[in-house]
């Protein structure tokens, strides 16, 4: 019987997001498979570099010497406070300015039409464009204009896109959800306003959605916020344990796939 086509969702978080990286560091130590990729905002910028394949380990050292300031900027234009330039021109370094087509694994990422309140796939065309639409924040970040549509943030409709994983074949899907950081009660400025309204209105959306998983994977993150990327290497090595922890059930999953188990399962 053929190995079954396996998918990794990786769900957005900010800086919580960066434990997806330790998850992706274990798989590849331990050679679990992964033939689709998608990802929402945090969970898109390492699943993309992931796929176009990006160190993972020189990635984690990297990260560890950032802070905002070197990937964001402030902003006088009308539709955002804070430029993601920055961050888009190292994510086209990075990238190497690849297309989703040129890619080792099939990926997409989450984005949000923000005049229509749509979920929008992406999964074509240069990835660093795409990723910079996934991650933009509204109010905080200039929304990203593409085909006619300004783009924000996907995690407003769709935070862990396992489902988008099954829509592109996959037959097992391992999803790792960061969780959400405790709500703020320094709120500072504009910026903490807006964030903090995002991230309650996430809360309440991700009631109407089920995860879509074989397996779903849940770093122990605790009182991690979205900013905090001084605290990389804790939330790396947090997510790091949770795949550990998650091995036995996946090989279990792969190795007792039966694709006669797939037959008729509604794709949602």
């Amino acid at each position: 019987m053929p190995n079954p086509k396996v998918g990794l969702a990786l769900g957005s978080g900010a800086a919580r997001g960066l434990a997806n990286l330790g998850v992706l560091q274990v798989f590849q130590e331990e050679k679990i498979p992964i033939d689709i990729i998608t990802g929402t905002s945090a969970g898109a910028i390492v699943g993309c570099l992931y796929a176009a394949g990006s160190d993972l380990y020189v990635l984690a050292s990297m990260v560890e010497e950032l802070d905002w300031n070197d990937l964001t900027s402030w902003t006088l234009q009308r539709r955002g406070l804070v430029s993601s330039e920055k961050l888009y021109n190292m994510l086209r370094v990075l990238t190497r300015e690849l297309k989703f087509e040129d890619l080792q694994i099939p990926a997409a990422v989450i984005a949000t039409d923000l005049q229509r309140g749509e979920e929008v796939v992406l999964d074509s065309g240069p990835v660093a464009d795409a990723v910079r639409a996934s991650l933009s924040i509204p109010g905080v970040f200039v929304p990203v204009e593409q085909d006619g549509r300004l783009l924000v943030d996907g995690a407003l409709v769709n935070r862990v896109p396992g489902n988008v994983c099954r829509k592109m074949g996959a037959e097992v899907v391992i999803a790792v959800d960061v969780g959400y950081a405790p709500l703020r009660t320094n709120i500072r400025n504009l910026p903490d306003v807006i964030i903090q309204t995002i991230d309650i209105l996430s809360r309440q959306a991700s009631l109407q959605q089920n995860i879509e998983a074989d397996v779903l994977i849940v770093p122990d993150l605790g009182n991690v916020t979205l900013t905090q990327l001084n605290r990389s290497a804790e939330v790396i090595e947090k997510g790091r344990q949770a795949a550990l922890q998650s091995l036995d059930v996946i090989r279990d999953k792969l190795a007792s796939y039966d694709p006669r188990d797939a037959r008729g399962r509604e794709i949602s």
